[in-house]
């Protein structure tokens, strides 16, 4: 059997994670929402989980807001390259550069590896969603920072600008 990435499951966001999507997307309320897409919030988080070195395990809980599995299966070259970085630049697998670049650019061998490798990607994905609550919902802007109509454009920015910059370590 073939496992592919994002070609099988849906994807649930479950506990607190589900809670911070709620305040960051809105379903067909852009106006409210900060990401037009539970798809693309899903994918910008891996990234900024990724950046950011921010995984979290998963929270279960009866109540969940869902990746459904026609979005991700639409949008399957974006999440499918940024799955490719993630096993590229992931560090906590203990793997070498070469198993890092092995892992990268080959289907999954087994079940197995599939699950572990997507629930990597989910761990980043969670850790995001985390930081981008904290960053465009939570967060008080500086007195030092333009001021807007509101602090969610003003956190928006500042979220811009503040990922541009490297971490420091």
């Amino acid at each position: 059997m073939a496992w592919e990435y994002f070609k099988k499951d849906d994807f649930f966001i479950t506990g607190r994670f589900k809670d911070y999507v709620d305040k960051l997307w809105v379903l067909n309320q852009i106006q409210q929402s900060h990401i037009r897409r539970l798809v693309d919030l899903y994918a910008i988080a891996a990234i900024v989980g990724l950046k950011k070195n921010r995984m979290l395990e998963n929270e279960p809980s009866d109540e969940k807001r869902t990746v459904q599995l026609k979005q991700i299966i639409e949008n399957y070259k974006t999440l499918s390259g940024i799955m490719t970085l993630v096993l590229l630049l992931d560090e906590s697998r203990g793997l070498s550069p070469e198993e890092r670049i092995r892992s990268a650019f080959r289907n999954p061998e087994s079940e197995e590896e599939y699950r572990v490798n997507m629930e990597l990607f989910n761990s980043y994905a969670r850790g995001g969603i985390e930081y981008m609550y904290g960053q465009l919902v939570t967060r008080i802007p500086d007195d030092d920072e333009e001021d807007h109509e509101d602090n969610r454009l003003t956190n928006i920015i500042a979220f811009v600008k503040n990922s541009m910059e490297p971490d420091e370590l």
